[in-house]
């Protein structure tokens, strides 16, 4: 090729190590390394545990940390929230970028021995990164959330922004971008590994092969252990009629570990036909076995010894003090005089056979309780028996592609340290309640007790498994959830907020409102407010609101409205931006939808008269962070808080279950003309029966997804001097989508020590959006 030309690549090559070349493999991702803001403390205790009690028993932690001066000091709380929160080894992360986090975890250290926390001391790394998809990853990962069973009420949860934006990102140039993107992954991975470390890739058919020759470069050929091959389904009819390929059921695993790997051998249950073949003897007590060869393979040339037993002369296995205490033991036998000896091996002795490399036992069964939403999802079995297998007892394992918390949940069941990383709140957010509602779970037994049945008529044999008791129920270990490069990023969209553009004008007609030359923050107006459009890769930072209020004091309209792609629902501060500025700030967030409609029209006015108005398709929701409202009653030192309302935005709640519905113009023909508008008309009786459903007093509970209560708020600060909300009693809906049957809108807590305590409430709807409300109450002797 021509010198200079983009598509030139010169690679290096070693002999006998063969090596993957695709463009913009030389371009390397600058990853920073960021502060961690823990924005939360949760120590899992769930209303519905107590049988109806909502009462939690006093906490030492509170009566020794709760009640608070102002000559305790920030100061002082930071440095025991640091120490507190850095005792704590389980961490959910939420980034726009787990490249800066992974960065971050490398170059953390220790606060007292200054040694690096993960450097090189990962036991097991387990990622299952978004499967390349096509070009755009134009994916369907939208969630559909059952809100009212009896009223037959559904609601849809759509990606967020930050996530597609992500997605759109790592695909711009299809399956060379998704390996750059996991190649700079898997560079820092290999850093955090420990010298006894391992690492499993998860992939479909699209990518496997390629990341395949990627991580022999990286790893090491000599690394490579196993491609697992995982079937994930049973038959289904994507290669049925017409179809130009066999069924896809099936993904891989590539594991790779160095050479002192831990590994621990899996067994999976002998087969039916195995046992009946094999082991058909069954003993006096009803014990089955089958007869194995003790001799000494080898004889002489082996070591192994030669004498007399039983009659009979051979090289043994076994020493003959060994022999004598088996026989003694009823484990060696003679099946008739002369025979040579043989051991007698017990069926419930056994711990099946060796697991191979294709696993087809652990499939996703859609209608599983397990089962969140997520397209990807893989069953917590899965990533149990991978943690079994390649992390040793109190190991860590680390996931930067979270998801719905899998890895997570299958850690804590095992025991496990583990770290989850994911760019989607909605993900950290799920995370969290699985966790929380594993805690309190019973255990299962670690291992199985069976009976193995023989039918008398045909003499198949089955497998039973015995009921066992539970050792216990699990108790779910206290972990943090983080922020980690959230906000770093705002600084690279300070050229956006500085220069007006049509992307920026068009979301705000999007919107409802009108674009204005006023400032660099005030970018727009809709009604009496102000508009600021924030940017689309990452929440509107709280200190960037606090800029944009200012802004707004100084004019005559003292409300503004923030377009977000994300916000900060912990630092939420408008009551106190409201307090010093006068000005009321509201956030709403920007939808998938909204971005989609804008490149429409510009599309549209690029191809068109630039000056002509433009009729929407669609109606873009952008929901606002929740209004919380909540009732305090004291008496004596017990505390009650009812979450007695959460204004739901009803408004955008319509628009995002409005489908997409087709314009109807005259040059449609009248077929066509007649069905759009029989889409518009059931759409409309749809939102009727909406509407009056959302009149019910009680329709707002009906999106509450989560609430937890920190009965002490602000007792613990971090590094930037804000409260980190403490979470130790929670109550939400069940992973099927319905409310638990004791799902609590009231929690009760007795204070050790009289005082002034702020109570805080956190609360998440089905759609992911969330925010805190406080309240202060007087404890009284």
């Amino acid at each position: 090729m021509p010198n200079g030309s983009d598509r030139e690549l010169r690679l290096e090559v070693e002999r006998k190590k063969p090596r993957l070349a695709w463009q913009g493999m030389e371009r390397r991702e600058v990853a920073p390394s960021v502060p961690a803001q823990v924005v939360e403390i949760v120590r899992p205790g769930r209303a519905v545990e107590r049988k109806g009690e909502l009462g939690l028993e006093k906490r030492r932690d509170v009566a020794a940390g709760g009640v608070r001066t102002e000559e305790a000091g920030s100061a002082g709380r930071r440095a025991e929230a640091a120490g507190r929160s850095s005792s704590i080894d389980n961490r959910l992360i939420w980034t726009n970028d787990n490249l800066v986090a992974l960065q971050t975890l490398l170059d953390e250290r220790d606060p007292k021995t200054r040694d690096f926390r993960y450097r090189g001391k990962v036991d097991l790394v387990y990622i299952d990164p978004p499967f390349m998809v096509n070009s755009d990853f134009l994916a369907d990962n939208s969630i559909d959330i059952e809100l009212d069973e009896k009223a037959h009420v559904e609601a849809k949860k759509e990606p967020s922004l930050v996530e597609i934006l992500a997605y759109k990102d790592t695909w711009r140039q299809g399956l060379d971008s998704f390996l750059s993107m996991l190649r700079a992954r898997l560079l820092l991975l290999k850093e955090l590994l420990a010298p006894t470390g391992s690492i499993y890739v998860h992939l479909d058919w699209h990518a496997v092969h390629y990341v395949k020759v990627l991580m022999d470069e990286l790893f090491g050929y000599e690394s490579f252990r196993n491609e697992i091959v995982w079937q994930r389904s049973s038959a289904h009819s994507d290669s049925s009629q017409g179809a130009t390929h066999f069924g896809r059921v099936s993904e891989s695993i590539l594991f790779y570990a160095f050479e002192d790997a831990a590994f621990q051998q899996q067994y999976q249950p002998y087969d039916e036909g195995y046992i009946s073949r094999d082991y058909r003897r069954v003993d006096l007590d009803g014990r089955r076995y089958r007869i194995d060869n003790v001799q000494g393979p080898g004889g002489a040339s082996k070591g192994n010894p030669f004498y007399e037993f039983l009659g009979v002369s051979r090289y043994w296995r076994y020493s003959k003090e060994t022999m004598d205490r088996l026989y003694a033991a009823g484990r060696i036998i003679q099946t008739k005089p002369g025979a040579v000896p043989q051991y007698k091996r017990y069926l419930d002795e056994m711990e099946g056979i060796e697991l191979q490399n294709i696993w087809t036992d652990l499939r996703m069964n859609n209608r599983s309780a397990e089962v969140l939403g997520y397209p990807t999802q893989k069953p917590v079995a899965l990533v149990e028996r991978i943690i079994s297998a390649s992390c040793p007892p109190g190991g860590l394992v680390l996931d930067c592609f979270l998801g719905s918390g899998t890895t997570a949940e299958a850690a804590e069941r095992l025991g496990r340290r583990w770290i989850g990383i994911d760019n989607g709140k909605y993900a950290i957010h799920l995370a969290r309640k699985r966790l929380i509602q594993l805690h309190g779970q019973p255990r299962p037994p670690e291992k199985p007790q069976v009976d193995y049945v023989e039918c008398k008529t045909c003499k198949a044999i089955e497998r039973k498994e015995k009921p066992q008791k539970s050792p216990g129920p699990f108790q779910v270990r206290p972990f943090t959830v983080e922020n980690m490069g959230v906000y770093q990023r705002t600084s690279a969209w300070e050229g956006f907020q500085q220069q007006r553009s049509a992307y920026r004008d068009e979301m705000i007609r999007v919107f409802g409102g009108e674009p204005v030359d006023h400032s660099p923050l005030l970018h727009g107006r809709k009604g009496s407010s102000w508009v600021h459009v924030g940017p689309l890769d990452a929440p509107v930072a709280s200190a960037q609101v606090w800029a944009i209020a200012r802004e707004a004091k100084a004019t005559e309209t003292h409300a503004v409205t923030i377009l977000s792609a994300d916000f900060d629902a912990f630092a939420g501060e408008k009551d106190e931006v409201k307090k010093k500025t006068g000005v009321s700030v509201t956030i709403r967030v920007i939808p998938a939808s909204a971005i989609d409609e804008v490149k429409r029209r510009l599309d549209l006015r690029r191809a068109a008269d630039p000056e002509r108005p433009l009729e929407s398709t669609a109606i873009p929701a952008f929901y606002a962070p929740l209004s919380i409202v909540l009732e305090p009653h004291v008496s004596g030192r017990d505390a009650e808080v009812r979450l007695s309302r959460c204004e739901v935005d009803i408004e955008s709640f319509l628009a995002s279950q409005r489908p997409l519905l087709k314009p109807i113009t005259d040059k449609m023909s009248a077929a066509a003309k007649k069905k759009a508008q029989g889409e518009v008309d059931r759409w409309e009786a749809r939102e009727r029966e909406l509407q009056t459903w959302l009149q019910k007093a009680t329709s707002w509970k009906a999106f509450v997804d989560f609430w937890a209560v920190d009965w002490s708020y602000g007792r613990e600060v971090g590094e930037d001097d804000k409260p980190i909300f403490v979470t130790e009693w929670q109550s939400f809906r069940s992973r099927g989508g319905k409310a638990e049957p004791t799902l609590a809108f009231e929690a009760k807590f007795s204070y050790a020590q009289p005082g002034r305590y702020r109570i805080a409430a956190r609360v998440t709807d089905v759609f992911g959006n969330d925010g805190i409300a406080t309240v202060d109450v007087e404890v009284k002797r």
